[in-house]
């Protein structure tokens, strides 16, 4: 399997979520949300940067963040997620939708970006992107920039805002993956 989504109760003690995904042994990317609380966070943990490196996608757009009692390991048929109330609350319902790394499916590229306009980026997708999503980590007021084939190199939309699609010849330097 490579994409779950699962259902859980917080229960405010180290909690193991098992949903057959093996993130250990083959990489991927967990994103958490809360369900019944919707001024809580989502956070995305992936194995590229390590288990107490959090992301958020929404309501902010917060760089990289580091807390070991978030998240607390990649596992071969899940994932363990620790005491924080953030995604872990007794009180609260939360979903994650997990991916695991795949030829064909997704994969996660990180780099260090520079002057230039064009950046050329090796995957192991074994095909086009589909779907793109870029995050700056180490400046906190950049947007999420997600491309997606059906929108073309000219449009993007900003994952954390609530706006409509943008056009812009520069989102993708006017270039399809």
């Amino acid at each position: 399997d490579v994409f779950s989504t699962y259902v859980y109760d917080g229960t405010g003690s180290n909690k193991t979520i098992t949903n057959g995904i093996d993130l250990n042994g083959k990489g991927g990317l967990v994103w958490l949300k809360c369900r019944n609380n919707s001024f809580q966070d989502h956070g995305l943990f992936d194995t590229a940067r390590g288990v107490s490196s959090k992301i958020s996608s929404a309501q902010n757009t917060s760089a990289s963040s580091n807390n070991n009692t978030v998240f607390r390991a990649f596992n071969s048929d899940g994932f363990e997620i620790g005491s924080s109330t953030q995604f872990n609350s007794s009180s609260l319902n939360f979903i994650s939708w997990t991916f695991r790394e795949a030829p064909g499916f997704f994969d996660i590229v990180t780099w260090t970006g520079d002057t230039n306009s064009t950046k050329t980026l090796n995957h192991n997708l074994g095909s086009v992107p589909g779907c793109i999503m870029v995050k700056n980590l180490s400046l906190s007021s950049t947007d999420w920039m997600v491309y997606h084939r059906s929108r073309g190199s000219t449009k993007y939309i900003e994952l954390n805002n609530r706006f409509d699609e943008e056009t812009s010849s520069n989102a993708w330097n006017d270039t399809d993956p």
